[in-house]
């Protein structure tokens, strides 16, 4: 506690938010669970997740709208009733028919030709209109389950994206424990050093004050782990009221030695980008088609059983018949032209916009392939720059020892093996990454990593 009084306020407050991140690191390493692999959390994350199972769905209403669109190629059956009472209903009428005979009839039955039971049944026999409409929803059907893929492509890209980035922070968080341990013991030295009067007191503070920055920033790490932690599990499928269980497994980090080959012009085409433009363009199709049927006739048949009650005023109760219905078009308002126009112009803008996507996507792949081609060597590079920024750190260590440095020279040391550290990291994790977008851009990534999507969706 005396050692506390003679400290600043701000460097009270320093050490007791590290001892605060220690205690909360030590309670979340004793919660974690078994390895997360890498391919096992991007399969969770497809098979849990909120965004895939929400993409699924719209693949399911999809399908229903086509078994809709579909509906008419069956027939069509439908009952109505027009059965009802009336307070006139009894009353009649005197009548001689063709015999000469007086007979009496049901007033109300009078001239109706409205039966009491109608039981109809329509097919379309011809019309080439709809029909291009059903084609239009299959495509539509199509489309959306590309939509499936290329959100599956961004949730790969997502949690490849977490995980890398809470692997990064777990690894720098371990330099800066490393940096803690080696600050402390310069501060020893610094201390002995001001002792024999061998350093100037502002240099005993510089040590000191790089100590106690060294322990903020580790505890702001140790919050940005925790975070970081937390968005991973949530987008796996994790609860929001559930702690993480889970450990890191870096083996399963893809090692990118070398640049994938570019995509051929035809696996590029199955990219969902694509894929869906391409479907868009052949749906405006089915649209143009569609509209220039409307000139063309449709033809459809119609049957039904009708029954006209009990007190009917023709001599028959019960009829059944069959008839053809034949529309032919003549003259709409210009409204079919415009239909044909319209769809015209649409189809012309889904083609430019595939051709614009298509030679986008080109030189995104070829300016991907070159970054990556050029940060080949930049990993083995940065690790190199990093071993003799860390022996050029203990030579520093070991002049101090022999009174032959100064604690200037090892606090610069310690900066520049601290630096070279985290941009071997950065090096080594940002070319996965560069490696993951590449993948997702030519439509492989799910499929590198987990295998075929929907199978692992089905289990």
């Amino acid at each position: 506690m005396s050692f506390l009084r003679t400290q600043p306020a701000w460097r009270v407050a320093a050490l007791i938010a590290t001892f605060v991140a220690a205690a909360v690191d030590r309670r979340g390493h004793a919660t974690t669970g078994p390895p997360l692999t890498l391919s096992d959390a991007v399969a969770r994350a497809l098979r849990e997740g909120r965004d895939a199972k929400i993409a699924h769905l719209q693949t399911a209403e999809a399908d229903a709208a086509v078994g809709q669109a579909r509906s008419i190629y069956w027939p069509q059956a439908s009952v109505s009733s027009n059965a009802g009472w009336s307070d006139r209903q009894n009353d009649t009428i005197n009548a001689i028919n063709g015999q000469g005979q007086l007979k009496r009839y049901p007033l109300s039955a009078l001239g109706s030709n409205a039966a009491w039971v109608s039981a109809y049944i329509d097919q379309v026999l011809f019309d080439l209109s709809r029909w291009h409409g059903v084609e239009r929803s299959e495509l539509e059907r199509e489309a959306v389950a590309a939509q499936e893929a290329e959100q599956h492509e961004r949730i790969s890209y997502t949690v490849i994206e977490q995980y890398v980035n809470l692997l990064r922070l777990e690894r720098v968080a371990a330099t800066d424990a490393e940096r803690i341990r080696q600050g402390e013991w310069l501060d020893r030295q610094a201390a002995a050093l001001l002792g024999a009067g061998r350093a100037l007191g502002a240099e005993r503070e510089q040590v000191a004050l790089a100590l106690e920055e060294a322990r903020v920033q580790a505890a702001e790490r140790q919050q940005e782990v925790d975070d970081a932690r937390m968005a991973l599990w949530r987008a796996i499928g994790g609860g929001a009221d559930e702690p993480p269980s889970f450990e890191l497994a870096p083996d399963s980090v893809p090692s990118v030695a070398a640049p994938p080959q570019p995509p051929t012009d035809e696996a590029m085409r199955a990219a969902p980008e694509l894929r869906i433009l391409d479907l868009r363009r052949r749906m405006e199709e089915a649209s143009l088609a569609a509209a220039r049927a409307e000139h063309l006739p449709t033809l459809s048949l119609r049957g039904g059983y009708f029954h006209y009650g009990t007190k009917r005023f023709d001599s028959f109760e019960t009829e059944l018949a069959v008839g053809v219905d034949l529309h032919v078009p003549v003259f709409s308002g210009f409204k079919t032209s415009n239909d044909i126009e319209g769809a015209r112009v649409a189809l012309e803008a889904a083609r430019l916009r595939y051709e614009a996507e298509r030679e986008s996507k080109q030189a995104r792949l070829k300016e991907l392939a070159r970054r990556l081609a050029a940060t080949q060597q930049q990993p083995q590079l940065t690790k190199r720059r990093a071993q003799l920024a860390a022996e050029r750190l203990r030579l520093a260590d070991l002049a101090l020892q022999e009174q032959r440095g100064s604690l200037p020279e090892a606090l610069a040391a310690r900066s520049e093996a601290d630096r070279t550290t985290r941009a071997a990291i950065d090096a080594e994790l940002d070319r996965v990454l560069l490696w993951a977008n590449l993948e997702r851009e030519a439509g492989m990534l799910t499929t590198t990593l987990v295998g075929e999507p929907s199978a692992v969706a089905a289990e």
